[in-house]
């Protein structure tokens, strides 16, 4: 029987838990990302920069938009994959 150190487990696990994360993450680092918000039944469209997975720049596309021309909006700023 051997003896599992917490030193041993945290060299063995640290790297696997890392490449996963990143592979996840990856989308989210660097890019643009367009968000719609509901407030009192009129909805806002925001576009979000990311540089190194940290968001610098937030911008205000529309606001005071009924739910259908938002999702309309939204269905045009989606880039297809």
């Amino acid at each position: 029987m051997t003896i599992v150190t917490r030193d041993a487990l945290y060299k063995t696990l640290l790297p696997t838990l890392e490449k996963m994360f990143d592979d996840q993450y990856a989308n989210y680092r660097d890019g643009t990302e367009y968000h719609v918000r509901s407030r009192y039944g009129k909805y806002s469209i925001y576009k979000w920069e990311y540089n190194g997975g940290i968001r610098k720049n937030s911008t205000t596309l529309a606001k005071g938009l009924d739910k259908e021309t938002a999702t309309g909006m939204m269905k045009l700023l989606k880039e297809p994959k």
